[in-house]
């Protein structure tokens, strides 16, 4: 049995790695685009992690719990999970190319969509997450997982790249995103 338990470990580990060695690409994102596909933006704190087999035991997804700080987009309770695909359960592990990471500790502001499992995702990979400093400004983040963001297609409508965001603080991307949901006709 140890033999067999060994075996499934190195299995385990050699398609973890294997995983890893992929690419993962995804559209380049505008404001506008990242703001009207996300359900919620929440400014917070990631207080834990954990990693836990979806529903029909399929897929394994790491959970993390936000304590919220500030809204943008909807009203949140008080703590949000964020779940991204991939994780270690066990022996088993699985790992998607450019899943978005968050650290316990972190401060972030999310821009998150919900999934079909229900569970809620950052929108668009790693471009719907910024880390806050102490001064409240936005960092984009970047990892050597991050996904590969391509160009939007020739022709499409000229909109505001997310490299604008970057060192703004929360208080005016909160404004931008108020303008936004104003022109929208939607509700903050």
């Amino acid at each position: 049995m140890l033999r067999a338990s060994g075996f499934k470990y190195g299995l385990s580990i050699a398609l973890l790695w294997a995983s890893n060695a992929g690419a993962t690409s995804v559209p380049s994102l505008s404001f506008e685009e990242l703001t009207d596909h996300s359900e919620l933006i929440v400014t917070g704190q990631v207080v834990r992690a954990w990693p836990d087999w979806d529903g029909e035991h399929k897929f394994i997804w790491t959970h993390y719990e936000l304590s919220v700080s500030g809204a943008q987009k909807d009203s949140p309770g008080a703590t949000v999970v964020v779940s991204e695909p991939g994780g270690v359960v066990g022996i088993q592990g699985m790992a998607i190319a450019g899943a978005v990471a968050y650290q316990t500790g972190e401060r972030v502001l999310v821009f998150l969509q919900r999934m079909p499992n229900g569970y809620l995702r950052t929108t668009g990979w790693s471009q719907g997450k910024f880390t806050v400093d102490n001064a409240e400004r936005l960092h984009a983040g970047t990892s050597l997982g991050a996904p590969e963001v391509v160009s939007t297609p020739k022709g499409a409508v000229a909109a505001t790249p997310l490299r604008t965001l970057e060192g703004i603080t929360v208080a005016e991307l909160r404004a931008r995103v108020a303008a936004r949901l104003k022109l929208q006709g939607g509700v903050q």
